[in-house]
Formats: structure tokens, C-alpha cells, sequence
């Protein structure tokens, strides 16, 4: 037994002298030294992967003496387990070897088994592809399966393109090809898809809305389009004086401001539900004396109608240029003494009656045409 265990460690320290030397080397190779330094490695790195998922049967289906399992043997509770935590591997990985050690050993799919054990399909491809086939294989015949085997191993090593695959393109890739071969399918998971939408929101302990949706793949890929749109590296949509180089924003908080607006717009579509004969409209109500706090710059609060959060009327102030907000300003015993406007813009028709009664613009001595003027509320 020391034999083997000096056998691994004088690989190990080869291995590790030959990668030390291609490193150093990169910077002054040519570009096709380089190309063969990449090959080299990768080659490596999979078949590397191919004795781990090797190792992982072996650990699964070695006789145990007096445990269940040879994992149990060495204390952990699972093959898993021990992959876990001496390979340092996640479990979604860890379970992925396990169940690619179990394909290599019963050849379920003889054509992956054969790629994984070559090392022409990394780990992670293999388990993206065996798991995909697991799910089809209860309604799906032997020689559908034995083209689904062949046609998944063909994707990862990029038989039929350019460059293989990622893994986390596989997926889509065997679902589209999946739905090609039955075109059935495509509709019955189309409607299963609609029938099972939902969209959830609730308020947070810390008065935060939190925001949950499940949509058909034809309806959230078209969410996912806008909000990719307005948070773009290079987006304008609220960057700083529209200059994206000042955007200190993360991608995230880019995706919630487009969320945001989206809504904003939508509310005053006339497609979307009306509340009392109007545009869904957030009602704030602000006390008379917090809006003398906020006249003199100190800390005022006002309450967000739906969910009666208390906010800052600073946050107030930038609903109402960005959306359709109404202010009730209340009394000290709750009375509203004013309702403001819900409104921010002029209407269609309130522009139509302004560009008659002035075709130019209303500022002396500027004759620009009305319809090129920005309109503005008096102050």
C-alpha cells in the first residue's frame, strides 16, 4: 500500500514541476506554444476529472468490513460526504460524481460513459447531461435514448460546432433538442408552464417589499431582454447625469431600478386595471408639521399607503418625480387639509390645448416650435 500512496505523491510532484514550468514559460511562448501549453492542460484537467468520478464508485462499491459502506468506515456519512470534505468539492458536484461513477460502472449511457472515462466530457458536463437523460428516460424508449446518449455527447465535445459546450449551455441546448425530436412536447410544456405563473410580494420584516415570480419561458425571457437592456455596463437609464462612468451601481440594484420603472410605466397604461376610476396611484400621507420639518432641511417621515411603512419624506419627494404619487397632507388630529396631485406631466390633451394657444415658445424672445418645448407645471 505505501507503494501506491509514493506512487500518487511522485505524480503529484511531476505534475506540479510541469505546471510550474508552463507558467513560467507562458509570457515568452509563441502563440502556437502557448495553444499546446492550453491543450496540454485541459487535456489533463479531464482526465484528472475522469479518476475522480473513477475514485467516487470506487469509494461507493468498496467492500465494507464492518460498516455499511467504506465512506461510513472512514467516518462520513456518505460518499458524498467524504467528497465533500477531502476533495473540497459542493454537494451538488460531489452527488454529480457519485451518480457518474454509477453510469461509468453500469454503462446506462455506453457513449457518455465511454466520454467521461476519456476525458473528452468534463465532470460537469457529464452530470448536466446525465441527469437531463435520467429525467426522460422513464417515457422514452431504448432508441430514442441511445440518440439522446450519442447527440448530448456529441454537444459537450463540440462535434458539431466550433467549441464544445459549456455546461450551463448543455442544459438549454438538450431541452431544445429534446423538443425538436417531439414537437408535442414543446406545447405541452408551453401550457404547463402558463398554468403554473405566479408572481408573489409581501413586505419584509424591515418593511422592504420582497418580490417572487415563476413565468413561461416565452414571457420571462422578454422580462429578462428589458431588465439586461437598463442594467447594462454602459446603460443610461439612471446613471448619474446619464453618464454610465459615474453609475455607481451593481448590476442588481441596475435590475431593480428597471423593475421599478417598468411598473412605474405600466400603472399609467390604460391596458393595465384601474383603482376608483384611475391609474394605480400610492397615496403618502404627511403630517403638516413633518412637512415643515422638511421645509427647514431637518429629518421629516411621512406613510406609504398599501403597507403603512414610515419613510422618509426625502424618499417621498423622489417617488413623485419619477411616478404617479399623491400627497395628502393631514392635520395634528389626521384631518386632510390637502390633496395633492396624482399626476406629474401634462396630459395629451392639456399639450394639444398649450401648442394652440402657443405655437412658439412662451419664453420672450425664443421661436422655437411649441412642439419641441418641454412643458412645465408653475411653481
Amino acid at each position: 500500500m505505501s507503494t501506491i500512496t509514493e506512487a500518487i505523491g511522485a505524480a503529484e510532484a511531476a505534475s506540479s514541476r510541469a505546471f510550474d514550468d508552463a507558467v513560467t514559460s507562458f509570457g515568452a511562448c509563441s502563440i502556437p506554444d502557448r495553444q499546446r501549453i492550453v491543450e496540454a492542460i485541459s487535456s489533463f484537467s479531464l482526465q484528472h476529472q475522469a479518476r475522480m468520478t473513477r475514485f467516487a464508485q470506487a469509494v461507493e462499491t468498496a467492500p465494507a468490513a464492518e460498516r455499511e459502506n467504506a465512506a461510513k468506515e472512514l467516518n462520513y456519512h456518505s460518499t458524498t460526504e467524504l467528497l465533500q470534505h477531502e476533495m473540497g468539492h459542493g454537494k451538488q458536484l460531489a452527488d454529480g460524481l457519485v451518480r457518474l461513477g454509477k453510469l461509468v460502472e453500469g454503462r446506462e449511457y455506453p457513449v457518455l460513459a465511454a466520454a467521461v472515462e476519456q476525458g473528452t466530457v468534463s465532470n460537469h458536463q457529464g452530470i448536466v447531461i446525465v441527469r437531463q437523460l435520467d429525467s426522460w428516460r422513464p417515457t422514452c424508449d431504448s432508441d430514442f435514448m441511445q440518440l439522446a446518449d450519442k447527440s448530448a455527447v456529441e454537444m459537450a465535445e463540440g462535434s458539431a460546432s466550433e467549441f464544445p459546450f459549456k455546461a450551463e449551455q448543455l442544459q438549454t441546448l438538450m431541452r431544445a433538442w429534446f423538443r425538436r425530436q417531439n414537437p408535442e412536447e414543446a406545447q405541452l410544456a408551453a401550457d404547463e408552464q402558463h398554468d403554473q405563473r405566479k408572481c408573489q410580494a409581501w413586505v419584509k420584516r424591515d418593511g422592504s417589499i420582497g418580490l417572487s415570480a415563476t413565468l413561461s419561458a416565452a414571457d420571462g425571457a422578454a422580462i429578462l431582454h428589458f431588465l439586461d437592456a437598463n442594467a447594462a455596463p454602459r446603460a443610461r437609464f439612471s446613471a448619474p447625469g446619464g453618464d454610465p462612468d459615474l453609475d455607481g451601481r451593481t448590476r442588481p440594484q441596475k435590475m431593480a431600478d428597471a423593475l421599478v420603472l417598468a411598473f412605474t410605466v405600466a400603472a399609467k397604461s390604460r391596458k393595465t386595471s384601474t383603482q376608483g376610476g384611475g391609474a394605480p396611484t400610492v397615496t403618502v400621507t404627511v403630517p403638516i408639521n413633518e412637512m415643515r420639518k422638511h421645509a427647514k432641511r431637518t429629518p421629516a417621515l411621512a406613510t406609504v399607503g398599501r403597507t403603512q411603512e414610515v419613510v422618509p419624506v426625502e424618499e417621498i419627494s423622489r417617488l413623485i418625480c419619477e411616478g404617479a404619487v399623491q400627497v395628502a397632507a393631514t392635520g395634528h388630529r389626521g384631518e386632510v387639509l390637502s390633496l395633492g396631485r396624482s399626476q406629474r406631466l401634462f396630459s395629451p390633451a392639456q399639450r394639444k390645448a398649450l401648442n394652440q394657444m402657443y405655437p412658439d415658445c412662451a419664453t420672450s424672445g425664443c421661436s422655437i416650435p411649441a412642439v419641441w418645448c418641454e412643458l412645465d407645471l408653475p411653481r
